[in-house]
């Protein structure tokens, strides 16, 4: 699950995630796991932007937008809990 939100973040929405934060900005999940007690499930991510003054404007509102995106293309219909970081540039 990990490595297929790493691919579509950084793969499939590319386009996206460069108009946001800049050419070369790349996405790393962390973890992805299932939490039980809230049942849903829970996914890490570390944003490592390119562009400070880009990513200053929509983090991490657009990072999240583009998380719930990608989840979407999973197929998996769970609820998810999101914690994003900013990475060095």
């Amino acid at each position: 699950m990990k490595k297929c939100l790493e691919v579509l973040l950084n793969k499939i929405f590319k386009k996206d995630l460069e108009l946001l934060f800049g050419v070369g900005s790349r996405v790393v999940v962390n973890f992805v796991k299932y939490s039980t007690n809230h049942h849903s499930f829970i996914i890490d991510c570390t944003l490592h932007p390119t562009d400070s003054t880009m990513t200053a404007e929509v983090y991490p509102d657009g990072l999240l937008l583009l998380i719930e995106d990608s989840w979407v293309y999973t197929g998996i219909g769970e609820k998810i809990s999101i914690t994003v970081t900013l990475g060095d540039e």
